[in-house]
């Protein structure tokens, strides 16, 4: 009997353990939303690995799983906006407005706006952008998109005005300082472009903005500081043909004619097609009377741009140099037809 009760006990001991075992191992299942977010943390991964093709497949079953759960809407737009598929993303943006989404929706208006950008819709860009401002009055780089829209609609005032709002709020890129300085150039503000274009050289010493430098200092005649910033951007980028060229104009304004063609020369032997540098090697030779040379560069350009009245302009002064006064009347002629206004009393005055 003693012998039975011992078994007996030992088989509840035994069938509590295995009880207790089973308990530790189930695990409560899991709700929709703690799927889907674990589908969404998995492509994000997949997405920062480069791989978006199977993110997207992930973040669509994110989706499948709990519609209510906006932030694969927000991923996915963003990598078929990266594979240029315009379409999707704007499918993807919309249906995530329409199933009521409201996190981060100055985002979402902002990717809008580039997308708007990427398919030339300039109105429905800058409306993207108004709407973003208007949810997020410290969003710096939508400040700085719009001022690019508004630079190229010639408002460069509110470009301005837009470049110096995504600088304040923080979008300190040197692409920033950078346009801001040519908002400041076009409205001939020549001390504050050369404080911005010294700003984005300060963040990225590059051959582009060491020109704009040089182009204001240029403007203002102080050729020897521009000369300066040419040869800087040469240092940066030995490749930068149009810092030849512009060190060689600064240098034709000083009367150095010979070091200039040395520099449209250089400028020509990266780029041979840049007709600003044939144009310009054209006029100082025949600033130094190599006339057959100059004609042979301006023939060059026009070749190159044939709708460029400065260049016939200037071919004609050649020519009337080499006694050619037909050769000089045709180019002047063709010159006023393209608008150049002194061509046209070039013409007048000779053509008796």
């Amino acid at each position: 009997m003693k012998r039975y009760f011992i078994l007996g006990m030992l088989l509840l001991m035994v069938a509590g353990t295995l009880s207790a075992q089973d308990t530790l191992k189930v695990e409560p299942t899991p709700t929709t939303r703690e799927v889907a977010k674990r589908l969404f943390n998995e492509a994000f991964e997949l997405y920062t690995a480069h791989s978006g093709d199977v993110a997207i497949q992930l973040l669509n079953k994110s989706l499948e799983v709990d519609p209510t759960f906006h932030e694969p809407y927000l991923l996915k737009a963003r990598i078929q906006y990266e594979k240029h598929d315009y379409p999707a993303t704007e499918r993807t943006l919309q249906t995530y407005l329409n199933s009521g989404g409201t996190r981060a929706l100055d985002t979402v208006y902002f990717l809008f706006a580039k997308m708007y950008s990427e398919t030339s819709k300039v109105p429905e860009e800058k409306e993207a952008l108004n709407k973003c401002i208007a949810l997020n009055g410290g969003y710096g780089e939508a400040y700085y998109t719009r001022g690019i829209v508004l630079f190229e609609q010639g408002d460069y005032e509110g470009a301005l005005a837009d470049m110096t709002n995504a600088v304040n709020n923080g979008y300190t890129v040197a692409a920033a300082y950078n346009d801001k300085g040519s908002c400041n150039r076009m409205l001939e503000k020549y001390n504050e472009a050369i404080i911005d274009y010294t700003d984005a050289i300060a963040v990225e010493p590059k051959a582009m903005y060491y020109c704009n430098r040089a182009s204001i200092y240029a403007k203002m005649g102080r050729f020897d500081d521009a000369i300066n910033d040419y040869t800087q951007a040469i240092v940066a980028d030995n490749k930068y043909y149009k810092a030849y060229n512009g060190r060689g104009v600064a240098k034709a304004n000083q009367e150095k004619y010979n070091e200039a063609i040395a520099d449209f020369t250089l400028s020509l032997d990266v780029e041979p097609t840049y007709t600003s540098a044939l144009s310009n090697r054209g006029i100082a030779y025949y600033k130094i009377r190599e006339y057959d040379k100059a004609v042979a560069d301006l023939d060059a350009a026009i070749a190159l741009e044939p709708h460029n009245g400065n260049t016939y302009m200037y071919r004609g002064n050649v020519k009337e140099m080499m006694r050619d006064k037909q050769g000089a009347l045709d180019d002047w002629k063709k010159a006023s037809t393209l608008g150049i206004k002194i061509a046209d009393r070039y013409f007048k005055d000779n053509c008796n």
